[in-house]
């Protein structure tokens, strides 16, 4: 009898988990992108933000380049660097597995917000004057692709970190005010 009650136990007790495993959200929810991306190498030949997130100046999203857009970039700056394989090897991968194939790169969407939210990033970037790196700190020194939204730590401002407070409404609140910005709600909310 003594078995059994624990074997209950143990089942009851495995279920549980399991129920929990599926109950709650996990937070540290990862987009694995398809190809490595190294933004710490692309600023370091040059490139800034606009070159590969081309509408951030004039449209609510930042964008991201086309396949073809990636191999031309690739292949005008090869003979800057004849000894980089790495780039000769992507360039080639891109050339094979996209461009052939009329397909572009499937990166996963990192930064969502809310639907009854409006965030656009040509106000941010072209009206508001604010650097990249200022939300997304530490992107610009990052050698793996993004798998999550980057935004500052509020007590560390100068370290990136995968932040989940930036979700939430007191993070904006707080920028806005410190910029002397409007704090009406219909500005950001529809």
């Amino acid at each position: 009898m003594g078995k059994l009650v624990g074997f209950l136990e143990f089942v009851a007790g495995f279920l549980f988990v399991v129920l929990l495993a599926f109950a709650v959200p996990a937070r540290d929810v990862r987009n694995e992108q398809p190809l490595p991306f190294n933004h710490k190498k692309h600023v370091e030949a040059g490139w800034e933000c606009i070159n590969c997130h081309p509408f951030a100046d004039h449209q609510p999203f930042a964008g991201l380049p086309q396949a073809q857009e990636c191999v031309e970039c690739h292949e005008s700056e090869m003979p800057k660097y004849p000894d980089n394989k790495a780039m000769r090897e992507m360039t080639e991968l891109l050339k094979k597995e996209y461009i052939a194939k009329g397909r572009e790169i499937p990166w996963k969407v990192v930064h969502r917000v809310k639907d009854f939210v409006y965030f656009s990033h040509q106000r941010h970037v072209t009206l508001g004057k604010i650097d990249c790196t200022q939300c997304h700190v530490g992107v610009d020194k990052m050698t793996e692709p993004v798998t999550k939204s980057l935004f500052p730590l509020p007590k560390y401002p100068n370290m990136f970190a995968y932040n989940e407070s930036v979700r939430k409404m007191y993070w904006c609140m707080g920028c806005h005010e410190q910029k002397n910005v409007t704090t009406d709600c219909n500005a950001c909310h529809r």
